[in-house]
């Protein structure tokens, strides 16, 4: 080639590249992902985010139309805002977010009209390089900004005043919001413009006439939302509904001063509440307490007004009601109620709904599934009940029953079409649930709720209410979702890096640590207590929940006093479940309600620690580990290890029982199984610092009940008298121990699920009680499989053991002696000491030490000289003692003058009867607690306190 031409060549390749290339049309910017949500906006001023090494300079973009585009090499569709890196959070606000609180900060300086302009559309952080390209960018959290320019402190919902309505929606981060009418048809009616459409303080308001009442209506709220990256136009619900129409689909203006919604006499019901250690609980639902009762109208089974058949205002007395009086009339105070706020998991429409006493057709008529039409064909118009009845007596260990409800068949299973849920996903709550009322539409609900709580009170009962303030059912865009419609991304807690909803509680967990969700939790609970007259609230999963929130609901019910809001605030007992799990998991970003933080308080918290100790772990977690009570070393089953080790766990189980007795006091000093003077937070035991601190139980709705566990724990040739035996010895552990007993509904009549571990979705069928004691829930088919089926070839065996037969005899004399259990807490004040320093002088424990006779509790609780002032005119002290032995069982304590307890004297149980005091010296019964007081007539010797 000639020489010239080579040495042009390149010019020439270039020149011809150049030329193709000129008339093609440009390519569009590489994208830049954004990632995650790892920016978090903790105040107007500042922001908290680790952009990476890389990054040299900080932008906070936002956009109202959500048109954010990152490139390689610049940001399109938006304005912003300079970050400065630098920068001091208080001291206060760390401790409320210590996951984040050292990572960088960065401050802004920008004015506070745009900053509010800013929340109100797409928001993403991004760093560049010393180059001027992006490197880094990411999604913002606005929790703490909100609070910082938006926090609220009056009243949200409805507002009756004079002849008008005011309705109030914090929504702050919304572009426009507006209101639309409904008549009782749910035909439109108006739609209404709100006072101000840019509201300073992010509340929208709307100014009605008092013809509003009783209208329904939903808000029309446009607001970007991260979900699908848009501006959306959500129609919702008022998070402050106090009325709903059916399957919450509308809320309804409605005064509750309004005098139609209330029962005759509810203004003048002001209840004297006793003091926390003198409160017992049995927790009930809806459904279970009445959906057998046949003494109840049909119409109100399973609903609110079951309760009202009490003998009182000309009203029958129903099974259920005399059921629960009878343990009132024994000592019991608190029936506790599992949620009744307006749930998301229950049609409240009767027409979508599939209940037992339908005919067996209705199931292939409403589910519509495949492969039913044989059975619907076979049964047709017998209810479903006798159904399933047919096939648990061919086989208690079936699996039809539990294939009905679980997910088997796909899509439409029974249990999502049935009446039944334990109601753990809340979707309005401050309303109450409509499927529970004879009217879910509308005001029906409000006024059954009251007659509820007033009928109770009339055979001697104050009610608690669950509350489930922890998660929501939904997020996004769910129709099931109002929190996160209305403010999105503020109310949930987000992972603090991908910005994803946390879910470690089973759903979309809420942030009770920033403001506005902490002050729905508390308006919500001021409203259940005055407007409903609720005494009592249970947390489920307290623990997580911040502690200074709960310490604040107590600050606020105490300023309800009887003479202004006819409650008494300072006396409502507030306790939960202050396990410790999740993202929030030993105080990472707050000091949580959890058991170990919450001594001194006042708030009580579920003591799993002396449950299992009583009856061992629960069957499904543990198998067939023994408990105290029910045979580990003493009468081992077919799988017990090795009988030195079973004495060691043993002997750790006592210590357990003993310290739980105290009401779980972590400065209750006590010797040990060696032999050592310990307090009881030794081993991670005690956490009370306040006897009603502990909330002493060995069952509840979650997981097996007593009677299931302990089948599942003694040997499988055991007889069913001590069987029987071995239930009710469990439950005097919780009757005759210091701090609050807690009892599952039925326990005292040997309730069971068919060994269900879970039986929140399970219906009627597994959950209901029967007060005729003509039935009995063991072997009614193997439990559903959603959280029981790797347990079926196991409990098979035991559903199956034809020993294992619980006959009415059985639930008779079990509820008898259950009630003079109760008789007794309830006979003298030393059962029920209110203050640590009475339970460290007076409670003493006997036969405890390394050489202690295995199996044998013995617990005095003294009243005198050495107790200081005197409680019980009637005792000098009381001895308690347990014998877990299968065996007669004989102790020396050397305490004189000693006889057995008067409801023992005269008991239904002949054995009890037998337990013996001679000398100092006590011989008990096998499987038996028995009582023993020391009239104050007998004054033979000093009776011995706490000498530790």
């Amino acid at each position: 080639m000639n020489s010239t031409i080579t040495k042009l060549l390149p010019f020439i390749i270039l020149f011809f590249w150049s030329c193709s290339t000129t008339n093609q049309a440009p390519s569009e910017p590489e994208q830049f992902e954004i990632e995650g949500a790892a920016a978090h906006w903790v105040t107007a001023d500042n922001l908290i985010w680790d952009a990476g090494e890389d990054a040299f300079r900080y932008s906070l973009y936002y956009s109202q139309d959500a048109s954010i585009t990152l490139h390689r090499t610049e940001v399109t569709g938006a304005d912003f805002f300079e970050m400065e890196p630098g920068g001091e959070i208080e001291e206060e606000l760390a401790d409320r977010i210590r996951h984040i609180a050292q990572r960088p900060v960065f401050t802004l300086n920008e004015s506070r009209e745009d900053l509010r302009e800013a929340l109100k559309g797409q928001l993403v952080a991004v760093a560049y390089n010393e180059s001027g390209y992006p490197v880094n960018a990411t999604n913002v959290q606005i929790h703490g900004v909100l609070d910082d320019l938006y926090y609220y402190d009056g009243q949200l919902g409805p507002v009756y005043k004079d002849d008008s309505i005011k309705l109030k929606l914090w929504a702050p981060t919304a572009q426009f919001v507006s209101l639309t009418l409904f008549d009782d048809e749910k035909n439109v009616i108006g739609i209404i413009e709100p006072e101000d459409s840019d509201p300073e303080n992010g509340v929208w308001e709307f100014d009605g006439p008092a013809d509003w009442n009783r209208l329904f209506y939903r808000f029309n709220v446009k607001v970007y939302h991260r979900q699908r990256g848009e501006i959306e136009n959500f129609e919702v619900t008022d998070p402050y509904s106090v009325s709903l129409a059916t399957d919450s689909r509308y809320s309804q203006f409605v005064n509750l001063s309004d005098e139609s919604l209330k029962p005759d006499g509810w203004d003048s019901l002001v209840k004297q509440l006793p003091v926390p250690t003198d409160i017992s609980l049995y927790e009930a639902h809806m459904r279970d307490f009445s959906i057998l009762d046949k003494t109840v109208p049909e119409e109100h089974r399973g609903t609110y007004m079951a309760f009202t058949h009490n003998g009182h205002h000309g009203n029958s007395l129903s099974d259920g009601m005399r059921h629960l009086k009878e343990l009132s009339d024994a000592g019991l105070t608190h029936l506790h109620l599992l949620p009744i706020n307006d749930i998301a998991s229950v049609f409240e429409s009767r027409d979508k709904r599939v209940d037992l006493d339908d005919p067996y057709d209705r199931i292939c008529e409403v589910l519509e599934i495949e492969g039913l039409q044989e059975n619907c064909d076979q049964y047709g118009d017998t209810p479903i009940w006798d159904v399933f009845r047919k096939w648990a007596d061919e086989d208690p260990a079936t699996k039809k029953i539990q294939a009905t409800y679980s997910e088997d068949w796909p899509g439409n299973h029974f249990a999502r079409h049935d009446g039944f849920n334990w109601g753990y996903d809340p979707y309005h709550f401050n309303a109450p649930q409509g499927s529970y009322s004879t009217d879910p539409d509308g005001v029906q609900r409000i006024l059954e709720t009251r007659k509820m709580v007033q009928s109770l009170y009339e055979i001697g009962l104050n009610i608690v209410v669950d509350v489930v303030y922890n998660h929501t059912h939904a997020t996004g865009t769910s129709i099931y979702s109002v929190l996160d419609k209305v403010v999105p991304d503020y109310y949930h807690r987000l992972d603090p890096d991908t910005g994803e909803v946390e879910n470690s509680t089973c759903c979309p967990n809420t942030a009770a640590e920033f403001k506005m969700m902490e002050k729905l939790i508390i308006d919500s609970i001021i409203l259940w207590a005055k407007e409903y007259k609720i005494d009592s609230f249970r947390f489920d999963l307290m623990g997580h929940h911040p502690k200074y929130v709960m310490e604040n609901l107590l600050d606020e019910l105490a300023k309800l006093t009887p003479e202004e809001h006819g409650v008494d605030g300072k006396n409502i007992y507030i306790y939960g479940e202050g396990w410790n799990f999740g993202e929030v998991a030993d105080n990472r970003i707050f000091d949580q309600a959890t058991q170990f933080m919450m001594g001194g308080t006042g708030i009580g918290n579920f003591n799993d620690r002396i449950r299992d100790g009583i009856r061992g772990g629960f069957y499904a977690g543990s198998g067939r580990d023994q408990g105290f009570a029910n045979g580990r070393y003493l009468f081992p089953n077919e799988e017990a290890g090795d009988p030195e080790e079973e004495l060691n766990a043993l002997l750790d189980q006592a210590d357990r029982i003993r310290v739980g007795m105290t009401g779980n006091l972590s400065t209750y000093p006590y010797q040990n199984r060696h032999g050592d003077i310990v307090d009881g937070g030794h081993d991670m035991i005690g956490y009370a610092l306040m006897p009603q601190e502990s909330v002493n139980y060995i069952d509840k709705h979650d997981n097996e009940t007593l009677w299931d566990n302990t089948q599942a724990k003694l040997p499988m040739d055991m007889g069913m008298e001590e069987r029987v035996r071995i239930h009710l010895l469990s439950n005097a552990f919780i009757n005759y121990g210091q701090g609050v007993p807690f009892y599952q509904l039925g326990t005292d009549i040997l309730r069971s699920k068919s060994m269900d571990r879970n039986s929140y979705d399970s219906g009627d069928w597994y959950n209901a009680v029967d007060y005729t004691l003509e039935t009995h829930l063991w072997g009614s088919g193997l439990p559903p499989a959603w959280d029981n089926e790797h347990l079926w070839e196991e409990q098979k065996k035991f559903l199956r053991n034809e020993i294992i037969s619980v006959e009415k005899s059985h639930m008779e004399m079990t509820n008898r002696l259950f009630r003079e259990q109760l008789q007794i807490r309830y006979s003298t004040p030393l059962f029920r000491l209110s203050k640590a320093e009475d339970v460290h002088k007076r409670v003493a424990f006997h036969n405890t030490g390394p050489d202690q006779i295995p199996g044998i509790i013995a617990m005095t609780i003294s009243d005198g000289q050495c107790a200081g002032d005197m409680m019980d005119p009637d005792y000098d002290g009381i001895l308690v003692l347990f014998n877990s032995h299968i065996e007669e069982q004989s102790i020396n304590l050397g305490l004189e003058g000693m006889e057995l307890h008067p409801v023992h004297q005269n008991s239904a149980d002949s054995i009890v009867r037998e337990a013996i005091s001679e000398n100092g010296s006590f011989t008990i019964p096998p499987l038996t607690s028995a009582v023993f007081v020391k009239p104050m007539d007998n004054l033979q010797g000093e009776f011995v306190c706490n000498s530790f």
